[in-house]
This record gives C-alpha cells, structure tokens and sequence, in this order.
C-alpha cells in the first residue's frame, strides 16, 4: 500500500481512535473471502479533516478504489477502477493481492493492511527493529523503522540511521506496549483514561498491521 500508507499516517489514526469503555480493543477479526468492500475512515464528515479510503473486491476480479477528502471545507473525491493481478495466500491467514495500479495489499482474516516479515521474539518484552520503508505522498523515506525495546516502549524513526527527537528524523510519539495472545496492543501513556489498543496482530512469520476494514452488507 505504498501510495496510502505511511508512518505519520499509521500515528494518526492510531491517536485517533483511542477511545472507548473497555481495557482492550475488542478483537473483532473474523475469516471471510476475499471479496466485498474494506473501508478506512480519519476524523469525520462533520470536523476539520476527514478522509475515508474505500476498496470493493468484486467477483470479476476487478476492483474500485474510492478516496474522498474533506479539509477546510474543500472536498477532494477520486474513484478509479482497475484489475486484481493475482491473490495467493502467502503465509497462514495472509494473502497476497497485487493490483494493476502496482498496489499490493494485504489481507489477514477481515482486515486488509501491511505484512512485515520479520521474526518476532518469544519474550512479552523485546528489542525489535522494523524496517518500514515509505514512498508516498508524505515523503520519501527508504530508512523509516518502528522500534521496540525490552522496557516495554514503541516508537517510530523516520530515519533509523540517525533516530532522535528532531522533526525531521523523528516522529516523536512514544507508547507503551504489551503482547497478548498474538496481538500487539499499544497505549499512550502520556494520555489519562485512555485504552489499549491493537497495534499488530503477530502472524506466521511476521507482523501485520490492520488498516481497512470489511463491511458486512
């Protein structure tokens, strides 16, 4: 998901949507086929910025792609068409799509998002690098990173190379995280009153990080 998908942009939901009454996002993961609509929201109609990313999979193997953005009043609306190439399940519960607009997306259960193969250690804890290499329309940066370490913190590096709290280097957002299960949870703890929420689900053979969601119809 190069063209969508970037570091800043992974934070910014993820601030976003820490809300809600229970300790833990609710895994709500299911399998399903690959067809139907994967829908990803920021903000909403009614605020200051919003904007939504919506694929439909169709039966024909061909796709829709929607993207609609409201700042300041000015709405920017785009749909195209195109053709999935191929779907192959890559790992357990991950398949593999590319697409004709030289996307590839991956979908694990009801989720499409990005994979990371990387080899995750058995500790709950852990010092882990991952590599996360960005070409969008926020910037180019071959040498971003998320990284975790064994006190139990989170954070994201623009530029692993030369990781500090400057602005242009660093993202400057830290969090805390915890492994439960197979799942990665995150929180701010800077932030009062806030929960858990799911960061990555660890799967066979690397991480994957949720983004689009399918809507049941």
């Amino acid at each position: 998901m190069k063209n969508k998908f970037s570091i800043i942009i992974l934070l910014a939901i993820i601030t976003i949507s820490l809300t809600g009454c229970s300790k833990y996002e609710k895994d709500e993961s299911y399998d399903t086929d690959l067809y139907g609509t994967y829908t990803q929201s920021i903000g909403t109609e009614n605020s200051n910025y919003f904007s939504q990313q919506k694929y439909i999979f169709n039966e024909d193997d061909t796709y829709d792609l929607y993207l609609k953005e409201i700042q300041n009043n000015e709405v920017k609306d785009n749909h195209s068409k195109g053709k999935i190439l191929s779907n192959a399940t890559i790992y357990e519960n991950i398949i593999k799509i590319s697409l004709d607009n030289d996307n590839i997306l991956y979908k694990y259960k009801n989720i499409l998002g990005t994979f990371y193969e990387v080899k995750i250690p058995s500790e709950n804890k852990f010092d882990l690098v991952i590599p996360t290499p960005s070409d969008n329309w926020t910037g180019l940066y071959p040498n971003a990173a998320n990284v975790f370490n064994k006190n139990g913190f989170y954070h994201s590096c623009l530029d692993i190379t030369n990781c500090n709290d400057t602005e242009d280097n660093h993202v400057g957002l830290y969090y805390k995280y915890v492994c439960k299960n197979n799942i990665i949870y995150f929180i701010d703890p800077s932030v009062e009153g806030m929960n858990w929420q799911i960061l990555y689900y660890i799967v066979e053979d690397g991480l994957f990080t949720p983004e689009l969601y399918k809507v049941e119809e």
